[in-house]
Formats: C-alpha cells, sequence, structure tokens
C-alpha cells in the first residue's frame, strides 16, 4: 500500500479502532500485572457473613462458625440475603514477603451501598461519602493504607461492614479484594484511578464542548431530515453527558442513593431514546413505526422510574431497572442491525464509525451481563461504551457540518470566481454595446445629416415647382374666364386649372413631408432642449408611419390636452416613430379592419405626461419582456431586426428624464407607456 494511502487511512482505522481501543484500556486497568502477584494477597472466595448487628466480630477468635457463607466477588441479594446491614470476615495469614512493610488493601464494586473496613479489630476506613459510582468497574475501585502494627504474623481477620442504601440491589460484584505492599499495590491503584479521571473529566468536557457546537448547528436553516439528525445527535450527548456527570458525583446527590439510581436510570432511559433517534435518522434518514413506538416505551419507563422513586418502595427503582434492561439490550441488537444493512447498502467512511461505537456497545452490553451472571469478573464496560457512542456520534455531525462548511466554502470561492468572470464578460459586453450603439449614433447621425441635406436639395427645386403651380393654378381659371363663353380653348384652360390645382396640392404635401423628415432628421447631433409639444410631435410621426400603418390597422386618436416636456422634438419624435412602427410590425398586414392601433395621450394625477401606444397584435411574452429593452435582443427573425430600437428609445426617455413601460399579453397585444415630467418640473 502506497504511504500516501496508507496517510490517509489511518485517521479512520485510529477512529473505528477508538471505542475498542478504550474499553481495552479499561480491562488492562482492571486486571492486576502477573508481576505484582507476589507482592499481593487476593481475599477473593468465600467470605462468612452475619445479617443484622453482630457481637464481638472483631476479635481474631471469635467463633463464627455459626455464621453464613458469601462468595466474594458476587452478589449479596442474588445469593438470598435481605437484611439492610451485614457483616462479612474473613481470615488470612499474611506472606512473610509482605510482613513488616506499609500495606494498602483495595475494594472495588460496592454496589448502592457503604462499606467499613477493619483489620483485627482496627478500623481501616470507609468508602468515601463523595463517591458516586454505583457498579464493580474501574471507578469503584477504593484504596487504604493498613497500619503494620495492626497486622500480625500470623493469622488476622479482616471484616467488612456493609450498609445497604437501596435493598434487593447485588451488592458486592468486583474480583478487586487485594491486601498488598503498598509500594507495587498502589502504582496500580493510581494508574486505574488516573485512567478513569482521564476519560470521564475529559468526555465531560468534550461533550460540553459539542453541546455547544450542536447548539449552534440547530440554530442553522437546514432541510428537516438534516434539521431531525441534528436533533437526535444532541439528545445523544446530552444523556450522555448526564449519564457521566451523576457516576462521576457532579451532581449533588447522595451516594448509591434512590436519586441517584433514579437520576442515572432515567439518563439510560433518555441515551437509549436518543441512540435510536439517532440511528434510525443516521441509517435510514426518517423514523419508522418502530422508532415512534419506542418514544412511548421510553417516556413510559422513565416516568415509571420517577414514580418509583417518589412513590415506591427503595427498591422499586432497582426492580424495574432490571425490568428494563432486556429492552435496553434489545435496542443495542436493532442498532447493530440496522448498522450492518446501512454498511451493506453505502459505502461511506463515517458508517465505518458509527458501527464501531454501535458494536463496542454491544459488547459492553454482553460483559456486563456475564458479569452479573458471574460467568467472567470484568470491569462495568457499559458507561464507557455510553461515552464512546456520544462522542462519536457528536463527531459525525461535526464532521459532516465542517464538510458541508468546507463545500460551501469551495463553492462559494467557485461561485465568487464565476461571478468576477461574469462581470468582466458582462463588461465586456457593455463596452460591446456602448461601442455598436455609438457606431449606430454615427450611423444615424449621418443619414439624418444625408436627409438633412436631401430635403434641403429637395426644398430647392421645390420651391419654384410649387411656386410656378401656384402661378399656374391662379392665372389659368381667369384666362379660362376671358376666353369666349364655350369655346373649345376656354373649357381646356378651366381643365389645366384643375390639373395645376391638384398638383400644387400634392407639392405642398411634398413639402410637408420634407419638411417632417427634416425635423426627424435634426435628432441626430447636438441640440439644446426646449418645450415641446408632445401631440405634434406624435401626430408627424403618425404620417411619417402612415404607410406601415394604413394596411395593418385602424388608427384611433384619443389625444387630451398636455403640458409641453421638456427635450428635443427629434429625439421624441424618433421614439414616437419606433413604437409606431413595432406596433404596425406586431399586427398581420392585408386585414385593416380586424386591428386597432390606439394612440393615447393624457396627464397623471402628478402633472406628468403620459403617452401611450397599444395595439391588437400578437403580444410579447413574459420572458421576452424582461430583456426587451436590453440592446441587440429582438423577437424578430434573423435579418429582419438589430434590437436596438427600443434599446435606444429606453436611452432617449431617460435622458429626458422619464421612464418607458409595457404591459403585453401574448394573443392580446401590447401597450407601451412612456411617461415624462413636464417641462415646468424640469425648468
Amino acid at each position: 500500500m502506497p504511504i500516501h494511502t496508507l496517510a490517509r487511512r489511518l485517521p479512520l482505522l485510529l477512529a473505528v479502532a477508538a471505542p475498542f481501543l478504550t474499553c481495552w484500556l479499561f480491562l488492562a486497568t482492571y486486571v492486576l500485572p502477573a508481576r505484582l502477584a507476589p507482592h499481593v494477597l487476593d481475599l477473593s472466595g468465600t467470605w462468612k457473613l452475619q445479617e443484622g448487628d453482630g457481637a464481638g466480630w472483631a476479635e481474631p477468635a471469635y467463633d463464627d462458625s455459626g455464621w453464613g457463607e458469601l462468595r466474594l466477588p458476587g452478589g449479596y441479594s442474588t445469593e438470598g440475603h435481605q437484611a439492610p446491614r451485614a457483616w462479612v470476615r474473613k481470615r488470612f495469614d499474611l506472606p512473610a514477603a509482605l510482613r513488616d512493610k506499609p500495606l494498602l488493601f483495595t475494594l472495588g464494586g460496592v454496589r448502592s451501598g457503604r462499606a467499613s473496613i477493619f483489620v483485627n479489630g482496627h478500623e481501616v476506613g470507609q468508602t468515601d461519602a463523595s463517591f458516586r459510582g454505583l457498579k464493580g468497574e474501574v471507578d469503584g475501585l477504593e484504596a487504604w493504607t493498613v497500619d503494620v502494627r495492626d497486622v500480625r504474623p500470623g493469622s488476622n481477620v479482616l471484616a467488612i461492614r456493609f450498609e445497604w442504601t437501596v435493598p434487593g440491589d447485588d451488592g458486592v460484584v468486583d474480583a478487586r479484594l487485594f491486601l498488598g505492599a503498598q509500594e507495587q499495590l498502589a502504582p496500580y491503584f493510581l494508574r486505574a484511578s488516573d485512567t478513569r479521571r482521564f476519560f470521564q473529566y475529559g468526555a465531560l468536557a468534550l461533550f460540553a464542548f459539542m453541546l455547544v457546537l450542536l447548539g449552534l448547528f440547530m440554530s442553522r436553516e437546514a432541510e428537516p431530515t438534516r434539521r431531525a439528525l441534528r436533533r437526535s445527535t444532541f439528545f445523544v450527548v446530552a444523556s450522555a453527558a448526564l449519564y457521566l456527570a451523576v457516576r462521576i458525583g457532579l451532581l449533588p446527590l447522595t451516594q448509591s442513593s434512590r436519586a441517584t439510581i433514579t437520576v442515572l436510570t432515567v439518563s439510560v432511559t433518555g441515551f437509549v431514546w436518543a441512540m435510536m433517534e439517532f440511528s434510525q435518522q443516521y441509517c435510514l434518514e426518517r423514523i419508522t413505526r418502530f422508532g415512534k413506538l419506542h418514544r412511548v416505551i421510553c417516556g413510559v419507563s422513565a416516568g415509571a422510574f420517577l414514580a418509583a422513586y417518589a412513590l415506591g418502595p427503595p427498591a422499586a427503582s432497582a426492580r424495574l431497572y432490571q425490568l428494563f434492561a432486556p429492552y435496553i439490550l434489545g435496542c443495542i441488537l436493532y442498532a447493530t442491525v440496522l448498522t450492518a444493512a446501512t454498511l451493506r447498502r453505502r459505502k461511506r467512511s463515517s458508517d465505518l464509525v458509527f458501527a464501531a461505537a454501535v458494536l463496542c456497545i454491544l459488547g459492553a452490553g454482553v460483559v456486563d451481563v456475564l458479569t452479573d451472571l458471574y460467568v467472567v469478573q470484568a470491569p462495568r464496560l457499559t458507561a464507557m461504551a455510553i461515552i464512546n457512542l456520544g462522542l462519536c456520534a457528536g463527531a459525525l455531525l461535526i464532521a459532516d457540518f465542517i464538510q458541508l462548511s468546507y463545500i460551501n466554502e469551495t463553492l462559494s470561492a467557485r461561485l465568487a470566481r464565476a461571478n468576477t468572470e461574469l462581470a468582466e464578460a458582462l463588461a465586456r459586453a457593455e463596452e460591446a454595446a456602448r461601442l455598436k450603439s455609438a457606431l449606430l449614433e454615427d450611423r444615424l447621425a449621418t443619414v439624418g445629416s444625408l436627409a438633412s441635406g436631401m430635403a434641403h436639395e429637395i426644398n430647392n427645386p421645390m420651391a419654384y415647382v410649387t411656386a410656378n403651380l401656384a402661378f399656374l393654378s391662379k392665372q389659368l381659371p381667369q384666362l379660362a374666364t376671358s376666353a369666349e363663353v364655350g369655346s373649345h380653348a376656354g373649357s381646356e384652360l378651366a381643365e389645366l386649372g384643375e390639373i395645376a390645382a391638384e398638383s400644387l396640392d400634392g407639392a405642398r404635401r411634398v413639402n410637408d413631408i420634407v419638411r417632417e423628415l427634416k425635423l426627424f432628421a435634426r435628432g441626430s447631433g447636438e441640440e439644446k432642449s426646449e418645450a415641446v409639444d408632445v401631440q405634434a410631435v406624435l401626430r408627424r410621426s403618425l404620417k411619417l408611419a402612415l404607410p406601415e400603418l394604413e394596411y395593418r390597422a385602424q388608427v384611433v386618436l384619443q389625444l387630451e390636452e398636455v403640458a409641453p416636456v421638456l427635450g428635443s422634438e427629434s429625439r421624441l419624435g424618433q421614439v414616437c416613430l419606433n413604437l409606431l412602427l413595432n406596433a404596425a410590425q406586431a399586427m398581420a398586414e392585408g386585414d385593416a379592419s380586424r386591428n386597432q392601433l390606439v394612440v393615447r395621450t393624457r396627464a397623471r394625477e402628478d402633472g406628468w405626461v403620459v403617452l401611450e401606444i397599444s395595439d391588437t397584435g400578437r403580444g410579447i411574452s413574459s420572458e421576452a419582456q424582461r430583456r426587451l429593452f436590453d440592446p441587440f435582443f429582438t423577437t424578430r427573425p434573423a435579418g429582419e431586426g438589430k434590437g436596438m430600437g427600443l434599446s435606444i428609445c429606453h436611452g432617449i426617455v431617460k435622458q429626458l428624464g422619464g421612464e418607458i413601460q409595457v404591459e403585453s399579453v401574448m394573443g392580446r397585444g401590447s401597450l407601451f407607456r412612456v411617461v415624462l415630467p413636464p417641462h415646468s418640473m424640469r425648468a
């Protein structure tokens, strides 16, 4: 395997192995090293038992032949004993290797009670009242120094006085009953204690950190499935933290009391509920019917534990927990099967980490059951497995959030680059549009100059053509009247007079058109703003657009008196002409009776001038309306339009201080509205 591949997989391997390594470390601290065996006396085995308050027990010579027996390690209640107080004693001979040396006595696993230790009638010590551990696990180990003056070279008696806080519980279930040389036994005890503190307080600090992060994650917006996973993860970590806080004595609870047991059982119930929620949300991304039933079972169980604490006998909580324990094991088995199915269904590295934590808690449950049955003697690993699963769940969600954050940052960076590139492309497009617009303006200026020059050249001959026609139309009727009445020459002169009058009318129409064209073309250059009569400009534009309109639609004028606007006649005429031609081209040619073009002017309430041109043409789609005033956008077929007309109109109206609007319905027509400020407002 290449070194870089191993480097990528090593963190995953460590994450998968972490739960098992942690439990193995606890098991290693539980087992007494073989090298210490010559220096340690193992006191496990059969002890003499007297229930109740005995007398004279401290004397080694005291006759205890009438006492019963209790095997340690073992269970007090499971061996048929129910008294709330009991004495146990065991005779031992101190090996020669331990004589005259400072001694240390260790005791582990006092569940639901307190113990006082005596050697040859001399009190050695009591279990620590501040210690909250309930079961025989690594964190249930305590030690006391034994004065060598209290130990005899021959037979000695070690006696323990038990007082059960919760009658009916199992009592002592631990094999660490050692009396040995302090020099050799103290490091073993300290290693076990330090390991416990390191993992418990370290895990609690991590839980607090995770809860803060998870609280921040839950406040973020997310899809429902991911939000549900965050919520279930938060409750897994919170219930594991509560369980751990009770175990290490952070909550003000009496040692091994009913309240302590109740809080522990309720926290375990909450953890089982949250574990199932997390397992289904993580593996299935939903809650099944069994998951909903599981909520009810856990809620009823937690209520029963609280009721037993408040109303029931002292042993009720322990009995209820014994009934609930098989269901806990069933939930762990279900989570294991669910995780295995998930591993088969998808390939994610995080699934291996979650599977390792679930298998670890399953193994811990099996070890605890075998310990309760006295098949093996091992520390209780359930607490360690709960810590592992809580840390695993929180770590998975945090890792997932970090991954999503990385992906979001990557996408944001890509989006920023894309936006930059788009902005640059848009700037280039705008520059190109500006150049094309400038080119078009230059062409329009050229065309305008050409049109103005042509109009001037046409006006010169038309001037004397008009004058001559006017002279002929005046003189010919006079000549006709001076000729002889009824003569052929008189009738011809009269007919020529009519022809001259008609020609004069045509010449005058040519003059009007040339004048309108010259006025329209004047906008190609720099012009000063002046008061412009909107109706007059609109009428001139209609005359120019009439060849396009007369075969397409009936023109309806609805012109109200409006105030003059400040601007340019040619510029405003260009806008009107363009809108009229667009409206004409939107209607089919050949059936003017079916279409109608309405030209309307009116004053708005605030005094602004409104010019509206509506048609009954094919209409404009909503998508096209959003881009209608963009440069080079056109809905016409290729080659029939450059897409600059409306863009130029939009620019001219903006220069005049107004705005242009469009309303259109496909198949029913369009309405263009130009709104301009009055001359008095801008003067």
